[in-house]
């Protein structure tokens, strides 16, 4: 009756009041958390079974496809609980909650797969108790050559940082303070199943030549460039064709209402523009991926690359820009790999600020879809290519080998570097 009573009188309250006392909250529960970090969590703690991933495991984001992977991936080898960090950072759960777990509440290891901006945002809120008796790992990913000031905080929570690409490896070791690990530990692609096109699902001709570019518009669309990538598409073919196809997978329209309207008169303004923004989940979207030729993906910066990455993992041709986190698992062999220019970093959703990030050269991305459209045993040779390579860099026995490794035993802070001869991760 009373908790009733109170909640009437809550909800009663001007909104204004409501979320001012919030706020009010957050501020002061940030403050104590140095604090509360300092009571109940210890680090140096050995790392040891059992294993917790927090994530956003409700999201279709790429914070939150890394994480499904990641627990995924891990559930054969050891013991693996998962805990879904969405409600509680009041994300959007456009996926429902599809690994859903009780998990442990001591020892162990906990992996938070998601960035310092979450992390210092969960911790006051959850009084930290995720990392109670446990050894952390932080799983890091940034699309920037430096990490943003906002991030150094989170050091003081983790004992190490786990980033996708040797790009984010860089940009976090720069600015880690002494005795903090950086690792390399890539996504684990070879989780991704590989399922049959679809083409009907979505509405697109069976005979056609499609090329796919996808995004989420809360990612940035100035990274994302799916401008760059509608140039290029219409200096590749100046007119309609009637076997071509350019489809643009959108994410992120309702949360961003003018960019979508933006994207979409742009793609009206030609029959062979498809726009897609309807919400698809991970299978789906790995359907359409395999009903696509050719993934163009023109970005201006990436942590890693999933969507290059699962079109590689298929079989398709992938024309990307020549720079940041996918150049891990990219090479002349098996891709198209667009030069670009650096430019200083402009963007209008303010999510990155300062720096530079690459220019993709659109004549040179045109070219190469020109070239492709028009071969299909380019395609076809070009795609499996792709596929080689991806099976080469995301060999799942290497993956678990190197995960398991050091979860059972803490490696120096220089491991997780580049080999210089392969391009690959170790």
């Amino acid at each position: 009756m009373t908790a009733s009573l109170l909640r009437r009188t809550w909800q009663g309250l001007p909104e204004r009041w409501r979320r001012s006392a919030h706020l009010s909250w957050d501020r002061a529960l940030t403050a104590i958390t140095p604090t509360l970090m300092a009571v109940v969590w210890r680090r140096g703690r050995p790392a040891a079974p059992p294993l917790l991933v927090a994530g956003l495991f409700s999201s279709s984001t790429g914070l939150g496809q890394g994480a499904r992977l990641f627990a995924q991936a891990l559930a054969g080898a050891c013991e693996v609980a998962t805990l879904d960090v969405g409600p509680t950072l009041h994300a959007p759960a456009d996926l429902g909650d599809p690994l859903r777990s009780a998990h442990p509440l001591r020892g162990g290891v906990v992996v938070t797969h998601f960035n310092p901006t979450e992390l210092v945002r969960f911790l006051p809120r959850t009084l930290g108790q995720a990392l109670w008796g446990r050894r952390h790992i932080g799983y890091w990913a940034w699309e920037l050559p430096t990490i943003p000031q906002s991030w150094l905080k989170a050091f003081a929570y983790v004992d190490e940082v786990w980033c996708p690409s040797n790009f984010t490896a860089e940009a976090v070791r720069k600015a880690a303070p002494p005795g903090i690990p950086i690792h390399v530990v890539p996504h684990p692609i070879f989780m991704i199943p590989r399922l049959e096109a679809d083409r009907a699902r979505f509405g697109l001709p069976v005979d056609a030549c499609i090329t796919l570019m996808g995004l989420d518009l809360k990612s940035t669309a100035a990274r994302k460039n799916p401008w760059g990538g509608l140039e290029a598409f219409r200096r590749a073919m100046p007119e309609p064709r009637a076997g071509v196809r350019l489809v643009c997978k959108l994410s992120g329209a309702r949360q961003e209402p003018a960019l979508f309207d933006a994207l979409k008169q742009e793609a009206e303004t030609r029959s062979d523009i498809v726009l897609l923004s309807e919400d698809l989940s991970t299978e789906d979207m790995t359907r359409l991926i395999a009903s696509a030729d050719i993934l163009l993906s023109l970005h201006r910066a990436e942590g890693f690359g999933l969507l290059p990455a699962e079109a590689m993992w298929l079989g398709k041709c992938v024309v990307a820009t020549a720079w940041s986190g996918n150049m891990d698992f990219m090479n002349e062999a098996s891709s198209v790999l667009v030069g670009w220019r650096p430019i200083p970093v402009e963007d209008p959703q303010a999510l990155y600020a300062g720096g530079w990030w690459a220019d993709p050269d659109l004549d040179a991305a045109a070219a190469a879809l020109r070239t492709l459209i028009a071969d299909p045993s380019a395609r076809s040779a070009l795609g499996a290519r792709a596929r080689a390579r991806a099976e080469e860099v995301f060999d799942r026995r290497k993956w678990l080998s190197h995960v398991s490794s050091m979860l059972g035993q803490p490696r120096p802070p220089d491991s997780g570097r580049r080999n210089d001869e392969t391009g690959a991760w170790i």
